[in-house]
């Protein structure tokens, strides 16, 4: 029996599967280790590929595999998109390949990880889709039915990410602000929001969060308190949250126009999307009225999209 590695590798963890190749479904019982993240952006080119190298000796080591038994490799990675950096990643894991004494031949895909969760979002005999991902940040991509890879979004927090946690953060810091002056009404939010910064009074997080520099995953860990309040029926979280759906389903019509079957379904990740019903249920609804695909759920997670795209040639690779 031959596997091929499926890597899904992100900025705090990376998840490295074994996947035989004989197989044409997601395993029941699939063979997977983890290990910390592997973002090249945020630990370095040279220690991602140390990372890498550590986590496939350990994979290898726990379910008893050789060089031998491994006939491919994909690899989604979150920080590796560009050509640039997807040859300076592939020069990497060549030299870690000889290390580990993995045949010369061994086929070898990498991408980024929104690539590979598309491909494991997609059902068997589906080649074509988008997916949509609303948490710290967003972005879509999708993929054509002759095989083009198109994206959406990804601008940033700076440019973009409308819909994500960062945007829906950011505005419910101005709710809470706009009610304190009174000129919007009163809303959860304020309440649901001091108490998770340790604070008695709305003036107090002027203070607090001008003070010191906030990195974009410590804005967007307010989000939850838009979720949490839109869950007790204030209207001010629940209109934020259908803002943010509009939103992203303007991605979904740029996929369109870029080539993607208006009717291919729509998959759905991110940790927004996870926690709150009334954003999903919003997307859903507006991809109705548009009259673009159903939303469902992804059929596999990222590193079995990232086996896929490793199939060696002649074994219904696909890219």
């Amino acid at each position: 029996m031959t596997y091929i590695i499926g890597i899904d590798g992100g900025g705090t963890k990376t998840t490295c599967l074994f996947l035989e190749c004989g197989g044409t479904t997601y395993p029941k019982h699939p063979l997977m280790v983890n290990g910390p993240g592997t973002n090249p952006h945020v630990v370095g080119f040279e220690e991602a590929g140390r990372r890498l190298e550590h986590l496939l000796r350990h994979g290898m080591q726990t379910f008893s595999l050789t060089p031998r038994d491994i006939s491919g490799a994909g690899m989604g990675l979150a920080g590796v998109g560009r050509p640039d950096e997807v040859e300076q990643m592939t020069g990497i894991v060549q030299t870690l390949f000889f290390n580990l004494k993995f045949s010369e031949n061994l086929n070898l895909f990498i991408t980024s990880d929104v690539h590979a969760a598309l491909k494991g979002s997609l059902p068997p005999g589906i080649d074509e889709g988008m997916l949509l991902i609303s948490g710290t940040g967003s972005n879509a991509v999708g993929i054509t039915a002759a095989g083009k890879l198109v994206k959406c979004g990804g601008w940033g927090h700076l440019m973009g990410d409308e819909g994500s946690g960062y945007q829906l953060s950011l505005k419910a810091l101005s709710k809470v602000a706009k009610a304190a002056d009174g000129r919007e009404a009163s809303t959860q939010l304020t309440s649901l929001i001091l108490q998770t910064c340790g604070l008695e009074r709305p003036e107090q997080l002027i203070r607090y969060m001008y003070e010191r520099p906030f990195e974009k995953k410590e804005i967007a860990a307010f989000a939850p308190c838009v979720i949490k309040a839109s869950e007790q029926g204030d209207q001010t979280a629940v209109n934020l949250l259908k803002e943010a759906a509009e939103e992203l389903v303007l991605h979904i019509g740029s996929l369109v126009k870029q080539g993607v079957d208006p009717k291919a379904p729509v998959s759905v990740a991110g940790s927004i999307f996870t926690h709150s019903h009334v954003l999903r249920n919003h997307v859903g609804r507006l991809l109705e009225d548009r009259q673009f695909g159903s939303l469902t759920d992804p059929y596999a997670p990222p590193e079995y999209g990232a086996a896929l795209l490793g199939k060696p040639a002649g074994m219904d690779k696909e890219r």
